[in-house]
């Protein structure tokens, strides 16, 4: 599926509504990953009905445990069309008998791109068409070409002091590490040795990715999203700038779901929506 305007081209997949290209039309430009199998196959993927990994994989509902792999099923998940236009899509993904076997809950999960000029609003909608609350958490992860990693930094809108949280194995653990330098991080062949950077309670609610020359690639913002991870696998040439609606498990959950750090819980007949821009300098 294709969106274009007179400055971006943009390409989308059906399977997992996943973006696959994002370019200037002037420069012909591409900034999104384009995925090496041999480093990472993916290149912007959608997590959803979780955030990162469960603890051992698992969840309870009352005395129920369910097994659910990282960042949930939609990213491998065939999404449906139900708006197109040359500069909108939306796609929209609703519960079956498959999603069942790991989340026994009605949804409709909705996941639209907008180019506006330079900017794709990327939004996200999660209806409840079940007859109980339902706990859902939900996020972006697009991969921004950035080579070599070492000439880029991520600069924030504001000053940050806070530690990046330790993940192990999948799952948050009590311990942290520094990162900051005011409000930038410079991106390092080693920065994500330790898997990703993983922030709360940020005073910015937008970060711009730079080459060292300080030319603008892409700013992202995030205003509605309590939680931001920046992420590559190590070594590799590009960087995640991923807006959170929800949070790995700490190693001390419960595996209560409902009790989970960042799940939002949704009342029949509710619905919960964020919005995140992408800027790019083109």
């Amino acid at each position: 599926m294709k969106l274009n305007n007179d400055i971006l081209e943009v390409e989308i997949a059906t399977l997992g509504a996943e973006l696959q290209s994002i370019k200037s039309v002037t420069t012909g430009k591409e900034y999104l990953w384009q995925s090496d199998p041999a480093v990472w196959a993916r290149q912007a993927p959608l997590l959803f009905p979780v955030v990162g990994q469960l603890k051992n994989d698992n969840y309870k509902i009352g005395d129920e445990k369910y097994t659910l792999g990282k960042h949930g099923f939609a990213r491998d998940s065939e999404f449906e069309l139900v708006k197109w236009n040359p500069t909108e899509a939306v796609f929209s993904l609703k519960s079956s008998a498959d999603t069942f076997k790991s989340y026994p809950f009605h949804f409709d999960f909705r996941v639209g791109y907008k180019l506006e000029d330079n900017t794709i609003v990327q939004s996200f909608e999660v209806m409840n068409t079940d007859n109980q609350n339902i706990p859902v958490s939900f996020g972006a992860h697009p991969a921004f070409n950035a080579d070599p990693i070492e000439g880029h930094y991520v600069e924030f809108e504001k000053a940050e002091d806070q530690e990046s949280v330790i993940i192990e194995d999948g799952i948050r653990v009590n311990k942290s590490i520094p990162v900051f330098n005011q409000n930038k991080i410079q991106l390092t062949q080693s920065i994500f040795d330790n898997d990703a950077l993983i922030f709360s309670k940020l005073n910015s609610k937008s970060v711009v990715l730079k080459n060292n020359q300080h030319e603008t690639l892409v700013e992202v913002k995030f205003e509605g999203f309590p939680f931001l991870g920046i992420w590559a696998k190590p070594k590799a040439n590009y960087v995640c700038i991923e807006p959170w609606c929800g949070i790995a498990d700490h190693q001390d959950h419960n595996l209560n779901i409902f009790e989970k750090e960042g799940i939002l819980v949704i009342a029949p007949g509710g619905k919960e929506n964020r919005t995140m821009k992408m800027i790019f300098g083109v």
